[in-house]
């Protein structure tokens, strides 16, 4: 068969696809008109055919509309229309007709789905005319947005045309009249929810339009702009974005405030007047008593990075739901710098779409989401150390200083301690830059190792001696008298800290558990665990498949998977699995060596699989963040 026959068949199949489509269309288009006039106005407001003016405008619309997608049915069926058809295809592969058209469907559809929300979320019986207006108006709506999702797929048969009809500055225009589709709902909404009561107009429109005046600004001149102004503007955009989805879901699920687990700021407080300990900590959960006072058993490292924000703000006007948000968004920029700096030194060969798919499944894809929208005090410390951790590999895979990266790892011990084993990644790094595999240079191995661990050292230091302060013990970290719950205290009095008695458990929170689909409507479908211990991180993340695709021999592999092998096994043998949690959080611990083997996986582009098990992903930790809101009392 030659190529010629080839693209005939394919023109054939896509012009009959393209007919079925429009068919489906007519067809809803119908019922639509159906449920538009099958009850009729009320006597008084009636002008013709017992409707009102409104209601005839709008059956006159549906009429054209079912007219238009009809005839453009019979183009494409009917032989003698062949011309007609050619004309038309024709106007539909120009980009800029094809985005206008996409453009004006999209925005219907925002209209249309605000209409929806505000019908099943909002209590709107006592306003009749709304009431009324979308009773009898429904099929018209769900038409609109069917037209919409469509007219996107009607357009995708022609391969190219979407990606061609939409350059960098019309997906930031498309983004922004989504953004301002969902500012206006938000704007509805919190005039009657006492939760979005709670959020200013102002703070919304702030933290949703700024993503939106970043992408405007990037991609009017992308083209001409330096490539380092190129990708800060891109980091910001990322930044941006992330901060918006982590407030948005935050506002969501009632964690818009600061909750009484959140004792970073009231430490910080405590050090700028002098103490080590809380005076008046607004619960005693997870504190330790000592000499009659009440200790963050945490290492202290977020307090210290809140001082001058206390300070300059005072401890009352700092929301540590903001704080999670923030450092969340750093995170996230932080792990793009990596990855796309990685990409440019060849320790991966993913190219920008696969490090931007990467970055979304850490953001969204795992227990970071979760995380970047609490604000308490165990997770704000591993959020911290997420971003100091990245931090070291990414100065290690940039060559700088061993002296900076083993600042930014012993910051990360200061947040937690136990994250010392990704020095091993850190020394795998550097000797890979030095040289070839198996070859060592010890003279440059040892000077770099000198440099990277005094500080580190001095972390531990540190660490040593705010134990002895508070607790007059060089060792004791509190948590061993911490004021938490007795399963843990318990096992910690008899095992310690750190026991091979606690991998089973561990075990089973890691890999194994499971969580359970409940569609009896007793309660919210998607149940984690009843004991709120989480489950499989290959549940909460199916990405991390890629972990084990391409794998190579090089010293940063290799180094990778002996930190991420050491930090399993310390997990392993830990006291306490996470506690409460939606997922297994200490993945996180991890997380940069992770994200960098699994770009070894992706390679070039993300494949369909890589994609699809991250949509997975977003869905897993949307339903868990949600399931988090419903049951944990905090």
């Amino acid at each position: 068969m030659d190529a010629d026959t080839v693209t005939i068949e394919s023109e054939t199949k896509r012009t009959v696809l393209k007919a079925g489509l429009l068919l489906l269309t007519v067809l809803e288009g119908l019922f639509s008109f159906y449920i538009l006039v099958r009850v009729p106005s009320e006597a008084k407001s009636s002008l013709l055919f017992g409707f009102s003016p409104d209601r005839l405008v709008l059956i006159a619309a549906n009429l054209l509309l079912i007219l238009v997608f009809l005839a453009l049915f019979l183009i494409y069926i009917v032989p003698g229309l062949k011309f007609v058809c050619a004309s038309v295809e024709r106007f539909w592969r120009r980009p800029g007709v094809v985005f206008g058209i996409l453009f004006g469907c999209w925005i219907v559809f925002i209209a249309c789905a605000v209409l929806f929300l505000i019908w099943f979320l909002l209590d709107v019986r006592e306003n009749v005319l709304l009431t009324i207006f979308i009773s009898r108006t429904w099929g018209l709506l769900l038409w609109g947005i069917l037209i919409a999702l469509q007219t996107t797929v009607f357009f995708a048969f022609e391969p190219g045309l979407l990606r061609a009809s939409f350059s960098p500055f019309r997906v930031a225009l498309f983004f922004t009249v989504l953004m301002l589709g969902y500012f206006a709902f938000f704007a509805c909404y919190r005039q009657v929810n006492r939760l979005f009561a709670m959020a200013s107009l102002a703070e919304l429109g702030g933290m949703i339009l700024l993503p939106c005046v970043v992408a405007l600004v990037w991609t009017v001149r992308y083209r001409k702009w330096a490539p380092r102004v190129n990708e800060a503007l891109l980091c910001l955009l990322i930044g941006t974005l992330t901060f918006m989805v982590y407030r948005s879901t935050a506002l969501w699920v009632n964690h818009w405030e600061t909750d009484r687990f959140t004792y970073w700021h009231q430490l910080a407080d405590a050090f700028l007047h002098g103490k080590l300990y809380l005076t008046d900590p607004d619960t005693l959960h997870d504190l330790t008593l000592y000499n009659g006072h009440w200790y963050v058993p945490n290492p202290p490292l977020p307090a210290i990075l809140l001082m001058p924000f206390v300070w300059l703000l005072g401890v009352d006007r700092i929301n540590m739901t903001v704080v999670a948000a923030v450092i969340g968004a750093l995170n996230t920029v932080a792990v793009f710098l990596m990855l796309r700096r990685a990409a440019a030194r060849s320790t991966t060969n993913c190219g920008l779409a696969a490090n931007l798919w990467l970055t979304a499944v850490f953001a969204f894809g795992t227990n970071h989401y979760w995380l970047s929208t609490t604000g308490q005090i165990w997770f704000i410390s591993q959020l911290v150390t997420v971003l100091f951790v990245t931090l070291a590999c990414l100065s290690a895979i940039e060559g700088w200083s061993g002296w900076l990266t083993g600042l930014f790892l012993g910051l990360a011990v200061l947040a937690r301690p136990n994250v010392f084993p990704m020095a091993i990644f850190l020394a795998g790094v550097t000797l890979w830059r030095q040289t070839e595999f198996p070859k060592i240079l010890w003279r440059a191995l040892f000077s770099w190792a000198i440099k990277a661990a005094l500080p580190v050292i001095i972390a531990a230091c540190v660490l040593l001696g705010y134990n002895y302060l508070r607790f007059e013990d060089w060792l004791d970290f509190g948590y061993v008298t911490i004021n938490g719950a007795d399963w843990i205290l318990d096992a910690v009095r008899k095992y310690g800290m750190f026991h091979p008695y606690f991998i089973p458990a561990n075990l089973d929170a890691m890999f194994f558990r499971l969580p359970e689909l409940d569609f009896s409507g007793e309660r919210f479908f998607f149940q984690p665990d009843e004991t709120m211990i989480g489950f499989s991180i290959f549940v909460m993340t199916p990405p991390l498949i890629f972990l084990f695709r391409r794998l190579r021999r090089n010293w940063w592999t290799i180094s990778a998977w002996v930190s991420i092998f050491l930090t399993t096994g310390l997990l392993l043998c830990y006291h306490n699995t996470g506690a409460s949690q939606v997922g297994y959080r200490y993945l996180l611990d991890m997380i940069a060596p992770i994200l960098l083997l699994m770009g070894v996986g992706i390679g070039k582009r993300p494949g369909t699989i890589f994609k699809i098990l991250a949509a997975l992903a977003f869905l897993v930790n949307a339903l868990s963040v949600y399931w988090w809101s419903l049951m944990a009392d905090w």
